[in-house]
């Protein structure tokens, strides 16, 4: 089974009904369905929940998503071997370094993000677009 580990921006994609909502929507029903296997990280959910308070979304409402979003994606916790091997490589954005060790710790197989160049600096595992992925699970 191939285990998919879901950037921030794929889960926010869903809940502000942005561009790549639908594909998105399909990895996340794919993990559901035990099509897949999704995974994110703590950090995600906090990150979520930063985004979603810029939003003007009421505190209730966000609370629920990430509770529903909790019950449905393997949630990897963040360690001091997280940070310090994020630490060892300057980068362009180091969250999403943390996001890839936490990958990297979870054994996925792939990353999908939106943001594919950032992580394209450092990562040594496929990465995808939400539209790319939903093709490749289309065909399994």
């Amino acid at each position: 089974m191939l285990n998919v580990f879901l950037d921030t921006n794929i889960l926010l994609e869903i809940v502000l009904n942005r561009k790549y909502k639908y594909s998105c929507q399909q990895i996340l029903q794919a993990g559901i369905n035990s099509e897949i296997r999704t995974h994110a990280s703590i950090l995600t959910f906090a990150n979520m929940a930063y985004v979603l308070e810029k939003e003007k979304i009421e505190k209730p409402l966000i609370y629920s998503i990430l509770r529903d979003l909790e019950s449905v994606v393997n949630v990897i916790e963040m360690n001091d071997g997280h940070l310090r091997k994020s630490l060892q490589q300057e980068v362009k954005d180091f969250e999403d370094m943390l996001q890839y060790q936490c990958a990297i710790s979870s054994f996925c197989d792939c990353i999908v993000t939106i943001n594919t160049k950032h992580f394209s600096q450092f990562c040594n595992i496929p990465l995808y677009k939400p539209d790319e992925l939903a093709v490749i699970i289309d065909k399994q």
